[in-house]
C-alpha cells in the first residue's frame, strides 16, 4: 500500500490508533479491496461480538469499514467471508493432529512457497486456492482427512491473534494477495469430493470416532482442527442413543464452552440443527 493512501486511512480511522491496530485496519481495507467481504471477531479468538452474526456480518466497503472499527474494536481480530467469492481455504492443522503428516501419508503433495498461505498461531496453515468454473462448492466436503479441513464460508485472516500458553501469537501471510492464488489443483478437488466409491459400489460408511473417542471429547473437550468433526460425531451419538435433543443439545454446547478453543454459537447451533435433521430423516427411512 503507498505511504499516501495508508497515512491517509490512518486520519480516516483517528491518529491515535496504535501500530498494531492500523496493520488490522489496513489490512482489513486491502482485503476489501480485492473483493473479500471483511468481519470482526473478539480480540485473541474467533468469537463474534455479541449481537453479531459472525461472517453473515461482514462488510464490503470502506465506509462499513470505517464504522466497525470505530465502534472501539480495533483490538479486533478480522476475517473473511467466503461465500461467493468463488475462493476456498485449505486448513492444515499442527496441534492436536498432524494434517502436513496426513496428506503425506495420503499421498499428496502440496509445496507452500507455490501458494497463497498464512501460518496460524499453532504453525499450521490456510492455503488460499480458486474454485474451478462449474466445480459448486457446496459438494464438496468440509472434513477431508485428519487435520484437514476446507473451509468454504469463513476463515480467520493475518495479523489476528490468539493467547496460547500466556503468550500471544499471530497469523502471518505470504505470497501475495489472496486473490492471486491457484486454482484447486485435481487431487485436492478428488480428495474434497463426496463420491467414496470402489468399482461401482460405495464404501461402507465406517464412525471417525470410537465410542471411547466421542466420551473423551465429555472429558476433554473438542480439539481444534477436529471440532467441527467432533460436535458432528458426538451430537449424532447423542441422539442415536435416545438422548432428549434438548439435552444433548445442552452437553454439546457445554463440552463446546468448557473446550480450549470453543466454536462460535452459532456455528454449534446450526451443527447440532443439521445433525437433529439428519437423524430426524434417519428414522423416517430417509423420508420427512
Amino acid at each position: 500500500m503507498k505511504n499516501d493512501t495508508k497515512k491517509a486511512l490512518e486520519q480516516k480511522f483517528g491518529d491515535r490508533v496504535q501500530e498494531t491496530n492500523n496493520n488490522l485496519i489496513l489490512t482489513s481495507h486491502e482485503l476489501i479491496t480485492q473483493g473479500l467481504p471483511v468481519y470482526l471477531m473478539q480480540p485473541n479468538s474467533s468469537i463474534p461480538y455479541k449481537g453479531s452474526r459472525g461472517h453473515l456480518d461482514a462488510v464490503a466497503d470502506e465506509a462499513q469499514l470505517i464504522k466497525l472499527f470505530s465502534e472501539e474494536r480495533t483490538n479486533s481480530n478480522i476475517g473473511i467471508n467466503l461465500n461467493d467469492t468463488g475462493i476456498v481455504a485449505l486448513d492444515i492443522d499442527r496441534h492436536a493432529s498432524d494434517g502436513f503428516k496426513s496428506l503425506t501419508n495420503a499421498g499428496y503433495s502440496l509445496n507452500l512457497d507455490e501458494e497463497v498461505w498464512e501460518m496460524t498461531p499453532k504453525s499450521g496453515a490456510h492455503v488460499f486456492f480458486k474454485v474451478p468454473n462449474g466445480l459448486n462448492i457446496k459438494n464438496l466436503k468440509h472434513n477431508l482427512l485428519n487435520g484437514v479441513e476446507l473451509l468454504k464460508d469463513h476463515v480467520t485472516m493475518a495479523p489476528s491473534s490468539r493467547i496460547i500458553d500466556g503468550q500471544k501469537f499471530f497469523y502471518k501471510h505470504f505470497n501475495g494477495k489472496i486473490t492471486d492464488c491457484s486454482v484447486m489443483p485435481n487431487w485436492l478437488i478428488d480428495l474434497a469430493s463426496n463420491i467414496t466409491k470402489n468399482g461401482n459400489v460405495a464404501k461402507k460408511r465406517v464412525p471417525k470416532y470410537s465410542i471411547q473417542e466421542r466420551w473423551q471429547m465429555v472429558l476433554n473437550g473438542f480439539t481444534e482442527g477436529e471440532r467441527n468433526n467432533q460436535a458432528v460425531s458426538l451430537a449424532g451419538y447423542l441422539l442415536k442413543i435416545n438422548v432428549k435433543a434438548n439435552v444433548a443439545y445442552e452437553i454439546i454446547q457445554k463440552i463446546n464452552n468448557e473446550s480450549a478453543l470453543p466454536l462460535a454459537e452459532n456455528e454449534i447451533n446450526t451443527i447440532f440443527r443439521s445433525v437433529y435433521n439428519a437423524e430426524k430423516r434417519r428414522r423416517l427411512g430417509g423420508r420427512l
